[in-house]
């Protein structure tokens, strides 16, 4: 890690990512509290995050086309600009008047926005611009950054929305904008797939997405693997709903205890920045992504039966080890298997799959959780990571086939797609 973070232009990316995803997670946090605690129900945010899945779904495919054909350090200042204007216009007018419903729902959507931009590109970008031999350890590090932020976020976020309220909130979150899009300005950074986006510039973005597909289809046991591996981050995603109204209404409990639980999320998530290379090498990616899918899932089942803010706030630790465990493998696997030019569709796609399985949960879990209660809703997810479990035991046989009495299925060198 240490040589990696000693590169210049790895540390612009490093803190430029540290002030917009502290910005983001202050965003969604805020957000998502806010609308739970004036309305008192889930509805109305499960309603937006529905929305958002469903414009995201459309979307997501495009942008993916968009991040293979321009440069990915451009595509990263654009999701800036868009994050300070909108915020940085909702702030001010927070200090004018009260807000509207509708200028919450734009504000959740758009960052939703700039999450689908921000990630694919990013993934993109490492994998162009260093050394594949640094891909661990440049995901590590991004991770550890990540989650950094989220720790910050959570512990902030809930100081500011007790003491001054979701205006400040959104003006500091517009303002971290403003500085990663300077930070990343001076990176020092060159579109080297001119001439593979020259080769698609008169192929539809419907004919690229084709092509990823084809990519994808032939590529043995891909889809199930890229599924299952998704389904931690799915069960994260859909407790962002599940979170506020199991702490509000189950618990009982304020926004100090939401918050701290995000907190020790960040703080699970960059221990596994930190350790996540030495485990894996150690038992090997196979085992450790099974066994963290399936820590998930047991954390998730004891914590519904233990309700309590502590145990709440605990079993964050455990979320974002086994979350960010698995997103580390999986991302250093796709940057070897997926080609360069490829990367952003690649991502894309399997983000929108994603995006699908989100509507559905968020769907389900809006019309239920009212009436039966947001534990039910984690069980359903725990029982969806124990199937997640089993399609990666299944699939990366497929698709990186393990020697006798063999845990470890890194591709080996031969493997790789170029």
């Amino acid at each position: 890690m240490k040589e990696v973070f000693g590169n210049r232009n790895f540390r612009k990316l490093f803190f430029s990512n540290l002030f917009s995803s502290f910005g983001q997670g202050m965003t969604m946090i805020g957000i998502s509290w806010y609308l739970v605690e004036k309305t008192g129900t889930a509805q109305l945010l499960g309603s937006t995050m529905f929305v958002s899945a469903v414009l995201m779904f459309f979307i997501g495919p495009y942008i993916g086309t968009l991040i293979d054909r321009f440069s990915r350090k451009k595509m990263l200042l654009a999701e800036n600009v868009i994050g300070f204007f909108v915020l940085g216009v909702l702030a001010v007018w927070g200090f004018i008047a009260p807000y509207q419903e509708w200028m919450l729902i734009t504000v959740f959507l758009v960052t939703t926005f700039m999450f689908q931009i921000h990630y694919p590109t990013q993934s993109a970008l490492v994998q162009e611009s260093f050394d594949s031999r640094h891909y661990d350890d440049s995901n590590s590090l991004l991770e550890i950054e990540n989650q950094t932020a989220s720790v910050l976020a959570g512990g902030i976020a809930g100081m500011l929305l007790g003491a001054f309220g979701l205006h400040v909130v959104l003006l500091v979150d517009a303002l971290t904008y403003l500085a990663a899009f300077g930070l990343l300005s001076t990176m020092e950074y060159r579109f080297t797939l001119e001439r593979q986006a020259r080769e698609n510039a008169g192929t539809s973005w419907l004919g690229q997405l084709k092509q990823s597909w084809l990519f994808i289809r032939e590529k043995r046991g891909f889809i199930l693997f890229g599924i299952s591996a998704l389904m931690p981050f799915i069960a994260v995603m859909a407790s962002n709903l599940l979170a506020p109204v199991y702490v509000n209404q189950t618990l009982g409990e304020d926004v100090l205890v939401f918050s701290f639980a995000e907190v020790t999320y960040a703080v699970g998530a960059v221990a596994a920045g930190f350790f996540v290379s030495t485990v894996s090498r150690k038992i090997g990616q196979f085992a450790a992504m099974v066994g963290n899918i399936l820590l998930f899932a047991m954390v998730m089942i004891a914590m519904v039966a233990i309700p309590t803010g502590a145990v709440f706030v605990a079993a964050g630790i455990f979320f974002g080890w086994c979350n960010a465990s698995v997103r580390l493998i999986r991302q250093s696997l796709y940057m070897i298997i997926v080609p360069k030019h490829f990367m952003g569709r690649v991502m894309s796609f399997l983000n929108s799959i994603g995006m699908v399985m989100r509507l559905a949960l968020i769907g389900l879990f809006t019309v239920m959780i009212d009436s039966t209660g947001a534990g039910i809703g984690y069980l359903a997810l725990a029982g969806l990571l124990l199937l997640a479990a089993a399609g990666i035991v299944v699939s990366m046989r497929q698709l990186t086939p393990m020697p006798a009495n063999s845990t470890d299925v890194a591709p080996q060198k031969g493997q790789a797609v170029q």
